[in-house]
């Protein structure tokens, strides 16, 4: 039953913080598929991962093409996307994990014993089209309104 109801509060996290912070309307989309489905295009993606531990414990992973990586640095840090550099990039992605995940905890644990870690890049080969089926969990794919896709994968919650 915990579960469920953290799965539903992540859904609402992840669409309170990109809207509110990164200034992208989003969709959780329902259709069921794979990662490597979901970014049938092979384009290059950028992503990071988060432990949590407490009464539930894992890792959320989140997953996104970096062209729009580029575009939310450039709405949270409020300048143009061509004054973006790969550090603001790294830093940006990293931060909305942390940020969603904290907003989705606030939420499901209000007594506060769920820790989260410190978030950290996932290495680019294991982010290449072949790899992405190593990333297993409990998944959102998320359409933007420029039809910008990303996920989030939450696994090994125990």
């Amino acid at each position: 039953m915990d579960k469920e109801i953290m799965m539903e509060l992540m859904k609402q996290a992840i669409s309170d913080v990109l809207e509110t912070m990164f200034f992208q309307p989003v969709q959780i989309s329902s259709k069921n598929c794979t990662l490597q489905e979901w970014f049938f295009d092979k384009q290059s993606l950028l992503g990071a991962t988060l432990t949590f531990s407490g009464p539930f414990a894992g890792l959320f992973y989140i997953v996104i093409p970096v062209n729009l990586v580029k575009e939310i640095t450039a709405n949270f840090l409020g300048i143009e996307k061509e004054e973006v550099n790969e550090n603001q990039k790294e830093d940006t992605i990293k931060e909305a994990l942390n940020i969603i995940g904290g907003h989705m905890f606030s939420l499901f644990d209000k007594e506060g014993a769920t820790s989260l870690g410190i978030p950290e890049l996932i290495e680019d080969n294991n982010l290449q089209h072949d790899n992405l089926g190593e990333i297993k969990g409990n998944t959102f794919f998320i359409k933007t309104e420029d039809n910008h896709r990303a996920a989030l994968v939450v696994t090994e919650m125990k």
